[in-house]
């Protein structure tokens, strides 16, 4: 979720592209409590590659994130960090450990706006069943009259022809509490039409946000 990156469509299901600092809950070894704590990437970043912030993430609802352009492709989050001057972190997946690249940028951020942080829902979700799943930047899925808003990591490729056999996302309606739990729902598009293939309730083992 390789240094390049962009928004992924539910067409090509190519890789997302994430950032730098986070917040996560984990469930450790006790599962009735959960643990809060803010991690920030450590490691060595790829290249720097430069572009500009024109607007709050919609991935990440939180001061300091970013949506950003760079090479005519869209990133979405990028984060601020407090050791870096006119660049934001990028392709930092915390999921998945990966730790990114600096993005400099070519003008300065823009002033945030007030409605940024009014979106409680989650960046990433790793499921109980190993999967990850990624709130959507772009066009949502609807499946059966209910918004998709994340997509999971165990879809498969959509066909050439566009035909996608298995899609998997979560719904909206997203279960917090000791322990978070979310609807995930299978599913195939054929020639326009969206066919559920399973759908399950399952306990969510940690959440970036």
């Amino acid at each position: 979720m390789g240094s390049s990156g962009c928004i992924r469509g539910r067409s090509d299901q190519s890789a997302h592209r994430r950032c730098g600092e986070r917040a996560i809950i984990s469930h450790g070894e006790n599962p009735q409590q959960n643990t809060f704590r803010t991690v920030a990437p450590v490691g060595k970043y790829f290249a720097p590659r430069s572009g500009d912030c024109q607007t709050n993430s919609i991935a990440v609802s939180r001061p300091g994130v970013w949506r950003c352009i760079a090479d005519n492709e869209i990133y979405d989050p990028r984060f601020e960090n407090s050791k870096l001057r006119g660049s934001v972190i990028c392709d930092s997946n915390p999921a998945r450990g990966t730790t990114g690249f600096i993005l400099r940028l070519n003008k300065p951020l823009p002033a945030p706006s007030k409605s940024s942080v009014a979106d409680s829902l989650p960046w990433l979700m790793k499921l109980a069943d190993g999967s990850i799943c990624e709130r959507e930047t772009g066009t949502i899925s609807s499946v059966n009259g209910e918004d998709v808003p994340y997509d999971c990591s165990d879809s498969k490729k959509c066909r050439d022809d566009g035909k996608c056999p298995y899609l998997t996302g979560l719904a909206a309606n997203i279960k917090g509490g000791d322990i978070w739990r979310v609807d995930k729902i299978a599913y195939s598009v054929f020639g326009g039409q969206t066919t559920v293939l399973k759908h399950q309730h399952l306990m969510v083992e940690s959440v970036w946000k």
